[in-house]
């Protein structure tokens, strides 16, 4: 668990690990370098099960998870953010999968996702559909049909050790950059069983709309065939067309003007005018394919 500055919810977090129905793991809580009181939040527990390690300095999520993984000493490895909750029965859940399947090295689970009440919306399931190959784990990912939200990780440590860990130049979807290169290298799965709570947030970082171009040129620059394959380019096309269609919508015609050029350039007026309409072409089915149904 990276945690920075949360002494007021990281306690949320924790607890909802403590009151697992499987009791023999332990809790690695990487304190992000926090002003805030957030270790002695973290040390209130009194759970010997609980570590608590301390970044020399703010150094960054993915670095947290990494120094993370490296001082684990349990075979298995699943990951929890500090505003998000485990059911109870996550953990029992996973140790029981993997040893009931051997040749699986990472497991994307699934998930429900809680909104504030002020937004007045009812918590919304993120099921993901039972896959049991890393071809089709890849293929769902870049198509945009895998919820791959890091929580929603559990791999072998030594396949985490395989592959390089996280990237920790990334300031988003490192999580998608990390299963492509499970998928790639060790065998992957996914489950339509829903292990944990995710708590909405607006100053998540998949929610920083300035942010958006960057991520997705170092997703093209790392994984190229979400750009030159067509079964790939379909979720490429989709999430730029509604990236831009969002900013319009909120009247951001500066930063979709900003962002608009820094994609032209990097794919090509001509590509990207393709994606484009690919996006809004995909958006549109979509849309008819709900209301027939």
């Amino acid at each position: 668990m990276p945690v920075y500055n949360r002494a007021d919810s990281v306690g949320r977090a924790v607890e909802s690990v403590l009151a697992q129905d499987f009791t023999d793991f332990e809790l690695i809580v990487v304190d992000d370098g926090s002003t805030d009181g957030t270790p002695e939040a973290v040390g209130a527990t009194g759970d010997k099960r609980v570590r608590c390690l301390r970044q020399p300095s703010n150094m960054g999520g993915n670095a947290a998870r990494n120094r993370g993984v490296r001082e684990a000493r349990a075979p298995l490895v699943a990951f929890i953010d500090s505003d998000d909750a485990y059911l109870p029965h996550k953990l029992g859940f996973l140790v029981r999968y993997f040893a009931e399947h051997p040749e699986v090295d990472a497991l994307v689970d699934s998930f429900r996702l809680d909104y504030p009440l002020e937004k007045g919306k009812p918590p919304a399931s993120r099921i993901n559909p039972v896959l049991t190959t890393s071809r089709e784990v890849e293929e769902a990912v870049f198509a945009r049909r895998l919820y791959k939200a890091t929580p929603a990780f559990c791999v072998r440590r030594d396949a985490l050790m395989e592959v390089g860990l996280f990237d920790e130049t990334l300031k988003r979807r490192q999580d998608m950059d990390l299963i492509l290169r499970l998928a790639r290298t060790v065998n992957c799965a996914s489950t339509d069983q829903v292990l944990w709570v995710k708590q909405w947030s607006a100053d998540s970082i998949s929610a920083k709309q300035e942010t958006f171009a960057t991520a997705v040129i170092e997703m093209c620059e790392r994984h190229p065939d979400y750009l030159t394959r067509p079964a790939f380019r379909t979720g490429l096309a989709r999430d730029v067309a509604r990236h831009f269609l969002r900013l319009v919508a909120q009247g951001k015609l500066g930063a979709a003007a900003r962002d608009f050029r820094r994609c032209a350039s990097f794919f090509g007026a001509g590509t990207f005018a393709r994606l484009w309409g690919a996006g809004l072409w995909e958006m549109g089915r979509r849309l008819v394919t709900r209301r027939e149904v």
